[in-house]
């Protein structure tokens, strides 16, 4: 199984109005990329919730990827049958790629996972009364 962690104690709105936090898959006792990733969080989220609606509405045999902006990480979903996925957990080298993990998950289990992390982010950027247009954007992906 495979989740979305969010470290939402950690969020920060810069003066450029980018928010950054802790943000990461979690795939048993493995972290991705790292316990603790600190990533432009508001953005990812929103690419993260446009993938997986793609993969989940798609033929089998559709791929995504689901991007970090920094660093040379990414996972790679492919659509293996109508209600699952399989996820490989990716590193960019100056040659070639190195797969830290792969798994086959459902979908609707992994969209889960990353729509309460999105709403976990969306409640503190709330409290904070943060409003940017990347906030918006996620917004309307978890309506």
């Amino acid at each position: 199984m495979v989740g979305v962690v969010i470290e939402e104690y950690t969020l920060e709105l810069s003066s450029h109005k980018s928010i950054t936090g802790g943000v990461y898959f979690q795939i048993g006792d493995t972290f991705f990329p790292d316990c603790h990733w600190n990533d432009f969080i508001i953005v990812i989220l929103t690419w993260w919730n446009k993938s997986i609606k793609l993969l989940e509405t798609s033929s089998v045999g559709t791929s995504q990827n689901f991007d970090f902006m920094d660093g040379p990480f990414y996972m790679h979903g492919v659509k293996k049958d109508s209600s699952h996925i399989t996820l490989d957990f990716i590193k960019r080298k100056q040659v070639g790629l190195e797969v830290i993990a792969s798994l086959d998950t459902e979908i609707i289990f992994f969209k889960k996972s990353i729509t309460k992390a999105s709403k976990k982010v969306m409640g503190e950027v709330d409290a904070k009364q943060w409003m940017t247009d990347d906030i918006e954007e996620l917004r309307k992906q978890i309506k």
